[in-house]
């Protein structure tokens, strides 16, 4: 329990913490070029880009990019038939791949290209087609245009494409033409019935699976774009100002022989950096909003709804986070410089890097998937557009989210490492090798900032190797061998050469805990039972959410299950139980863990690794990944006091396997499963005594697992226990 001297010297550091925090924010914004940034830079651009997207985008979007429209029907008749008729009006129309009677055509109307084709809407989904026109009624039609009475005619085009959108008011045009050619024929002879119109045409737009991204750049990503860069632009000079402008003024060694720590004056500096980003990403924002309902690009952006208040919400909550990465970013580089000039010359290059993702987000049909969901200033862009037009899917936004915090916590990380160094103090230079630098003396735990350079980067590494197992494992077999390496290269592989390059000691982690008998049979039982709450939990959340395997999903998981029944059992639990057991374990409680809890709580400790160990087990997309988050962040949570009772990985590796095996054993006993009425195809709550019965195993396992460890060597610290 905190005693009022705690409390009070807590106190007092935050009130130092704070006036320099408030030192660091009245020097940087009292200066010009700050307020210049700030304030004059949004007033001055976005007016003008709004006189750019007038004059070049709206005309890019509207324009026809050519004089040869490619037209199209399904039969050869009525091919014929439009043909004839469309000359008869005067329309200039070649058949498709005639270049001579192209070439020849000098006219200023466009040129239509008639051609026969099967698939109209996939011809018109690739580009293929401008407009094609499908006869609904009758079944049948003459050849001749005078013939037939009345046609019904749907006219199939691209909303989404300038040109088709074109082509189908310019063929409307000609249709009604003959419509009225040829009522004025047919009012000549009283004695005919004859429609209102001879040809009744629908325009029917055709979506694909990417409507409503257009012409060659996205243009709703644009907004999100440069929004994002002018955060950047508003971060730079107050970096560069409070690091290597300080160091060339020679200020920095004076602020350092305060009475605070270097953190606290490191975490000052970050605040006012990040302050001053999120105060130009405000300014920018709004005038932004206010540019886009002046101008009215509300709905030629985001479609009927128009901007939403509630999309612009998300968008600047995406960017205080992109903000709290970048700050982070910017203040590790310019800590290397030791001038100002030194420290632009970094930024270039910097700049370029982050340029580069974010303009290959704007490119057309473009989606938030795969490792476009991990890589910097892409996933902002492509979330904050999707989030302008209400259509981001939370898988993606948690992924999102998730990693550009990991990659924020490693920044900063990094940027407590390079400024807590001597030479940054001085006039001596510092580089990016002493990052890597392996200490001389062993270390007996991973560093916090290890560890979340080590989660930022597996997080793209897992998603990435995740999609190409999807691509190069056919069969099953194949996949399991795949899981089983991209398991170890992930959470064995990046941790043990994190391990190698800092000099910490891995086999403390993997000693036998006292009393193992004991321990290791308290493992077991918890294992063997503790599915009972998971598979619960799963329940309830599906109950909570409305949301269950749908028919398609069902027959996967069938698919699956019959699958897995060919391979041998013991196989199956030594790729999907046993190995993810070893390695997740390996990294999660024997590395994340300790790195954890040197700055820590135990309580902290055991949710944060629970959580994280929950959400890697998120990352494939699934209709049920709240549920796999809850149920798996309950067992991290489990896994994790018994890391903290027994000072081992050894215990949880066991408790883990167990578990893991208790989802595939069933899947080859599932008749007799079926027998006892439990099905494994469905989802359906546990029998009240099974229930019963697990929450007595789960005490018991419990209760032996205290008893085995009520004298642990040192479980104040897992510091002392080993990485």
């Amino acid at each position: 329990m905190d005693t009022p001297g705690d409390l009070s010297s807590a106190n007092d550091r935050l009130l130092r913490l704070g006036r320099l925090i408030l030192k660091e924010l009245r020097e940087i914004l009292r200066d010009r070029r700050t307020i210049v940034t700030l304030v004059l830079m949004p007033l001055l651009m976005y007016p003008l880009l709004s006189v750019a997207f007038k004059q070049f985008f709206v005309s890019q979007l509207n324009a026809v990019k050519t004089t040869r429209y490619r037209l199209a029907l399904d039969d050869d008749t009525r091919g014929h038939y439009f043909r004839e008729l469309f000359r008869g009006v005067g329309m200039p129309v070649i058949d498709a791949g005639d270049d001579q009677a192209a070439a020849e055509y000098h006219g200023k109307s466009p040129l239509v290209e008639m051609g026969l084709q099967r698939n109209l809407a996939d011809q018109l989904l690739n580009y293929d087609l401008h407009v094609a026109l499908k006869v609904t009624a009758p079944a049948e039609i003459h050849a001749d245009p005078q013939r037939n009475l009345a046609l019904k005619v749907e006219l199939l085009y691209r909303e989404d494409w300038g040109a088709s959108r074109e082509a189908a008011v310019y063929v409307e045009k000609y249709l009604a033409m003959a419509n009225e050619k040829f009522l004025e024929a047919r009012l000549k002879v009283l004695r005919v019935s004859q429609p209102a119109a001879a040809i009744q045409v629908v325009r029917q737009p055709v979506e694909g699976e990417h409507s409503g991204e257009s012409g060659a750049v996205s243009i709703t990503a644009i907004i999100p774009f440069i929004l994002i860069l002018m955060t950047v632009t508003g971060a730079v000079y107050p970096a560069i100002d409070l690091t290597a402008g300080e160091r060339e003024r020679g200020t920095l060694e004076v602020l350092v022989a305060a009475p605070i720590p270097r953190m606290g004056v490191l975490l000052a500096k970050y605040v006012a950096v990040l302050t001053v980003a999120l105060l130009t990403a405000t300014a920018n924002l709004l005038t932004m909003t206010v540019t886009v309902v002046v101008g009215g690009f509300g709905k030629m952006l985001f479609g009927e709804t128009g901007m939403s208040a509630g999309g612009i919400a998300a968008v600047f909550a995406l960017l205080l986070l992109f903000a709290a990465f970048f700050s982070a970013v910017l203040l590790a580089v310019t800590s290397t410089a030791r001038s100002f000039k030194e420290a632009q010359a970094y930024l270039i290059p910097l700049m370029l890097v982050s340029l580069a993702p974010g303009i290959l987000s704007l490119m057309p049909d473009v989606e938030l998937s795969g490792l476009l969901l991990v890589t910097p200033l892409a996933n902002i862009v492509l979330l904050g557009r999707d989030l302008l037009k209400m259509e981001a899917s939370p898988f993606a936004t948690l992924i999102v989210v998730a990693s550009t915090l990991l990659y924020a916590g490693a920044a900063i990380g990094i940027a407590a490492r390079v400024f807590g160094a001597e030479s940054v103090l001085y006039s001596s230079q510092s580089g990016w090798s002493d990052l890597f630098r392996r200490p001389r003396v062993p270390q007996t735990t991973p560093t916090v900032t290890a560890a979340t350079f080590c989660l930022a980067c597996m997080l793209p590494a897992y998603i990435l190797l995740f999609s190409l197992m999807s691509t190069w494992a056919t069969d099953l077999m194949q996949q399991q061998i795949a899981g089983v390496l991209m398991t170890v290269a992930v959470f064995g592989g990046i941790p043990a050469l994190a391990c190698q390059m800092r000099g910490v000691r891995i086999a403390p982690a993997f000693r036998m805990p006292p009393r193992p008998l004991g321990v290791f049979l308290s493992a077991m039982i918890l294992g063997g039972t503790f599915w009972v709450f998971s598979y619960e939990a799963v329940q309830i959340m599906q109950y909570l959410r409305g949301a269950s395997f749908d028919d398609q999903s069902l027959e996967a998981l069938r698919e699956f299950s019959g699958k897995l029944k060919q391979l041998p059992l013991p196989l199956t639990l030594c790729t999907m139980a046993l190995v993810p057991a070893v390695f997740e374990e390996s990294f999660f409680r024997g590395y994340l863990f300790p790195a954890l809890h040197t700055k820590t709580t135990t309580a902290t400790t055991i949710v944060v690794s629970a959580i994280a160990f929950g959400l890697f087990h998120a990352i494939n997309p699934s209709p049920l990944a709240p549920e796999r988050v809850v149920s798996t962040t309950l067992v991290g949570l489990l896994l994790g006091w018994v890391r903290w009772r027994t000072g081992s990985t050894l215990p949880g590796i066991l408790l883990h396997a167990v578990n893991n095996a208790l989802v595939f054993v069933p899947v080859y006993f599932e008749q007799q499963l079926a027998d006892l009425g439990i099905g494994t195809m469905h989802a359906q709550h546990l029998p009240v005594n099974w229930i019963v019965g697990g929450s007595v195993c789960v005490a018991i396992g419990v209760v032996g697992m205290i008893w085995a460890t009520h004298q642990p060597p040192n479980r104040t610290k897992v510091a002392s226990s080993g990485a």
